[in-house]
């Protein structure tokens, strides 16, 4: 099947991607705050920094050297390869939504369980004691026993209230003792017969199918150590200014993407950054945040002596596409449909991704 035909998916992932660069750890908002001002400082620009307004697409160029910043660290980074528990289960809920299984849906113990639930304590909500997007592997003991054995029988895609008593002793004194009303709602369940089920019978539980799904996160977060290490390298990156025509260009590229998203999904630009809770500096923070990348990899790639043939760009724009590695596509016809799609500068938003391999064989597995 082409899936480089299916845009909508491909641009929901980018502006996903985009949204999520934005969230995890403010770098974005960051970089913006700095930049914003930039272009009112009065000083004066060397020939170099004028050049680094005027780059081709896929051009390197040392904006350290030019005085627009400082690049940080970006040789012996430690990148933590090993997967967080809530990552694999929530691969694990995703395998059970396409998996069809002949077994029983109701949680039984052993199962892995993503739950919603609300608390009341003498019909007052408790917030602290509620919860959203939750997993659980029920008699594991994460929780105490009246819930976890109050899970037990709920049908997926249903709730249920169960009364559940706190140990006396409960590190939480509002709650020590106390009897309180839980009404849980179980968002998807994996259980054994999924585990056998989705793997065509290879793994017959869940503990088994978890220390699978463990290991091929392991193996992919060690094959892309540097997207794993990049957000490190910016955070210690200071960047004090930026080239106008670079900033003016990814925001026109992040609301190009936005405004084909929004119509795809039958919304204006505004409903669109209101529904990701952004306010109107949303997209000049997430085209700095670009720049910021492009800073840093083609700085990275003028002093390292890197650089990408065609090959690796043309691989990378598939990829990129989501088009398998044997569909016949020429780099004019990539090119193209990505111009279209994702961005002007191709070859820039490759040559990151390509500098962010180099980035992760320095970086060592901590």
């Amino acid at each position: 099947m082409n899936k480089g035909s299916n845009k909508k998916l491909i641009i929901i992932c980018v502006v996903c991607a985009l949204l999520g660069g934005i969230l995890i750890g403010g770098v974005g908002v960051m970089i913006y705050k700095e930049l914003s001002g930039s272009s009112q400082s009065g000083t004066s620009e060397s020939a170099d920094r004028s050049e680094g307004d005027n780059l081709k697409d896929g051009e390197v160029f040392d904006f350290e050297k030019a005085g627009y910043m400082k690049l940080g660290t970006y040789k012996g980074l430690e990148a933590e390869i090993e997967p967080e528990d809530e990552d694999v289960y929530s691969e694990m809920i995703t395998v059970a939504e396409e998996t069809e299984t002949k077994g029983e849906d109701a949680v039984k113990k052993g199962d892995l369980v993503n739950i919603d639930f609300t608390a009341k304590l003498d019909g007052k909500r408790l917030e602290d004691a509620s919860g959203e997007d939750t997993y659980a592997l029920v008699g594991k003991g994460e929780y105490i026993d009246d819930f976890e054995n109050g899970m037990i029988g709920i049908k997926n895609g249903k709730k249920k209230t169960v009364d559940c008593t706190f140990p006396s002793d409960y590190d939480e004194e509002e709650l020590a003792g106390k009897t309180v009303q839980f009404t849980i709602t179980v968002n998807g369940r994996f259980g054994d017969e999924t585990a056998e089920a989705a793997s065509d019978g290879k793994y017959k539980t869940v503990q088994e199918y978890y220390d699978y799904e463990k290991e091929a996160q392991r193996k992919e977060n060690s094959e892309n150590k540097g997207d794993l290490v990049w957000d490190t390298l910016k955070e210690d990156t200071k960047i004090e200014s930026a080239p106008e025509t670079m900033l003016t260009r990814a925001q026109e590229d992040i609301t190009m993407m936005y405004t084909n998203f929004a119509e795809l999904s039958g919304m204006s630009l505004e409903e669109l950054l209101e529904q990701f809770g952004m306010g109107e500096d949303g997209i000049e923070e997430i085209a700095s945040d670009t720049v910021a990348d492009y800073m840093i990899s083609k700085t990275i790639a003028a002093k390292e002596g890197i650089t990408m043939d065609d090959a690796y760009y043309l691989q990378a724009l598939k990829a990129s596409l989501a088009y398998e590695d044997d569909e016949e596509k020429t780099l004019e016809e990539l090119e193209k449909e990505y111009k279209e799609s994702q961005g002007s500068r191709p070859r820039d938003d490759m040559m990151i991704e390509r500098v962010k391999d180099y980035v992760g064989e320095q970086s060592k597995e901590a």
